[in-house]
């Protein structure tokens, strides 16, 4: 009997992949689930931004934990896009510049943008569960944040480019529909700092 044809290695073979499946399989069918979860919520936030009758400003801003994590938001959406545009060059767009940092196996930075941009989506489930209907420009900015990520990951997790992809699609057009709603919508007063993230972001 050949090795190929050996029962005892193709048992061998399964077991390594069950392992891996309880590992990592598991570990990231929940991460995507989470990314599901998250978009789910900030399209629950719009739909009540729409229909809703009176806006509790105050609501949040009361709250040291998420005026805190509202500051680390920025900070390392400010990290980002400096990562972002340390890459692009004249001869890449942003996202071949990013999948080129596997190809030339450029780990630092690789690790930088892989590190900030797992903060950033841990951040933003945090402010999924917020009532950021109450604070629909802070929404349009924390949407714009989702759509720029989703565009990170699909470059770097090749394996899972096509669910990025549409989630990317998904939060665009979350964001084109928030922004027709605040364009209807008496102006607000912005801050100047979430003003210019939301402008590097989509630049």
């Amino acid at each position: 009997m050949t090795d190929w044809e050996n029962p005892c290695i193709e048992t061998d073979y399964e077991e390594i992949f069950y392992k891996w499946y309880e590992t990592e399989g598991v570990r990231k069918i929940q991460e995507l689930s989470r990314q599901l979860r998250t978009f789910f919520k900030y399209r629950t936030e719009v739909i009540r931004y729409r229909f809703q009758t009176t806006t509790d400003f105050a609501e949040n801003y009361k709250n040291t934990n998420f005026l805190n994590r509202k500051k680390d938001i920025e900070s390392q959406t400010k990290e980002l896009v400096i990562l972002l545009k340390n890459l692009k060059k004249s001869d890449h767009t942003l996202e071949g510049a990013i999948r080129s940092l596997t190809f030339y196996n450029d780990n630092t930075r690789y690790k930088n943008l892989l590190d900030t941009t797992e903060k950033l989506s841990i951040l933003l489930h945090y402010f999924s569960e917020k009532s950021l209907h109450n604070h629909p420009e802070f929404l349009k900015f924390i949407v714009k944040l989702a759509e720029k990520i989703c565009m990170v990951k699909k470059c770097l997790f090749t394996h899972f480019t096509e669910f990025y992809t549409e989630l990317e699609l998904n939060y665009f057009c979350l964001r084109s529909e928030l922004e027709d709603l605040l364009s209807d919508s008496p102006k607000m007063k912005n801050k100047k700092s979430i003003r210019q993230l939301e402008e590097t972001l989509i630049s």
